[in-house]
């Protein structure tokens, strides 16, 4: 045994997946983000590598497969907007791109095992998903499920609006806005912001929202202004863009989010002392922190939260924050539980019962340091209910309360 190939960034190596071996048997594809942005490469069987297959400042989000005869890999991409993917593939031969969806809006690809053939599954951000098969070249064979959903049209709902938010370090965020459907200029709006922040992981994207996007749907008709923007970690902009957060996740974080906060004050239709900020798992932990570091938000609710990354699972945490033994002061400094006397604002913790993935503890640690601050704050638990909850009568209960609490403090 020897080793063939080695992978280094200045932080930690994303593992996309095992090669993909031509069949050849001579060549395979590769997938890494050395230079910052995720893109495929062929290796000979020696780890030698025969030419770079895709490369920009654009990123590969799924790679699908090469077909029989060895010509074409295929992939779905950034490569013409980050908050849209689409379906491409490169000519193995000489790294030649081919755009095979066409159009506004976000794809994704099944395809047949012989790649001649793919299922495209198309949504933006005011339309459920359709399906169409398509030829491996891009040609249109037939709509499958075109999903007219004739509901949406009895609403009255606000169009999402795209646009870009600059950070105090000149990185373009980006950013959607839902106003109310009876929208005033004149008048002075509460946000209601949702966040992830996780690492490349964007939430802003021209997709279907499902249940979460109605649900801002429906704050925005009762008056509020519903706000997303992905700080550069959660940007999907690259490898790169997530490399600075090594060993300190939610500190730039909240600092992204704030520069977010402060083009909000700076428009006229903004009621700058009532925004608040809601999310669940890395985006309860943003939450949470965000009301014990910051001062800008009036509310947050925060669900499924990491208090202190020293409770989460070793194969995440250590992958970008190292140990606690040989980070302790990123261990510290990220920890919500250690900052439970400087929160503010109103927050309310939502957990499951069951979860097996952030567990209990997180949020009764922080409950009880919460206590022997004496800061006042909200809870709900959901019994039978893991990291995300899908029992129906107990979603409804939890965007009803959601709702309720967002009338009552913001």
């Amino acid at each position: 045994m020897k080793i063939v190939l080695t992978e280094k960034t200045p932080a930690w190596v994303e593992v996309y997946d095992d090669p993909a071996f031509l069949n050849n048997g001579t060549t395979a594809i590769w997938q890494s983000a050395r230079d910052g942005w995720r893109h495929l490469y062929l290796y000979d069987n020696n780890g030698h590598l025969v030419r770079q297959l895709t490369k920009g400042e654009w990123e590969v989000r799924s790679f699908y497969g090469a077909d029989n005869a060895g010509e074409w890999a295929y992939f779905s991409a950034t490569k013409d907007s980050h908050i849209a993917e689409n379906v491409y593939r490169v000519r193995i031969a000489d790294g030649t791109v081919e755009r095979l969806t066409q159009g506004e809006g976000t794809h994704a690809a099944s395809f047949n095992s012989t790649f001649t053939h793919f299922v495209d599954n198309w949504s933006d951000a005011a339309t459920p998903p359709q399906q169409r098969l398509m030829t491996s070249s891009g040609q249109l064979v037939r709509v499958l499920n075109e999903n007219k959903v004739e509901a949406l049209s009895q609403y009255k709902l606000g169009k999402p609006e795209f646009l870009r938010v600059k950070t105090r370090d000149g990185f373009e965020m980006e950013a959607m806005m839902i106003r109310p459907p009876d929208f005033d200029p004149k008048k002075k709006y509460p946000v209601l912001s949702y966040t992830y922040s996780g690492p490349h992981a964007p939430s802003v994207a021209d997709r279907w929202g499902g249940a979460r996007y109605m649900w801002h749907q429906m704050m925005a008709q009762k008056g509020y202004i519903i706000w997303i923007c992905d700080n550069k970690g959660a940007s999907g902009k690259g490898e790169q863009s997530v490399w600075p957060s090594y060993k300190k996740f939610m500190v730039p974080e909240l600092s992204d989010l704030e520069d977010g906060v402060n083009y909000l004050k700076s428009l006229k239709f903004v009621d700058g002392n009532r925004i608040g900020i809601w999310g669940w798992s890395f985006g309860g932990m943003m939450t949470s922190y965000a009301l014990t570091h910051s001062n800008v938000f009036k509310m947050g609710i925060a669900g499924g939260t990491v208090a202190d990354w020293r409770l989460y699972d070793s194969i995440y945490t250590e992958r970008y924050m190292l140990q606690p033994k040989n980070n302790p002061q990123g261990f510290d400094q990220t920890s919500v539980v250690k900052a439970a006397g400087n929160l503010n604002g109103k927050l309310l913790l939502i957990h499951g019962g069951m979860d097996d993935n952030v567990h209990m503890q997180n949020t009764m640690q922080l409950a009880y340091e919460f206590q022997k601050a004496g800061k006042q704050f909200d809870l709900m638990i959901y019994p039978t209910q893991h990291h995300g909850l899908t029992n129906p009568a107990q979603v409804k209960h939890w965007y009803t309360m959601m709702t309720e609490y967002v009338l009552k403090n913001l």
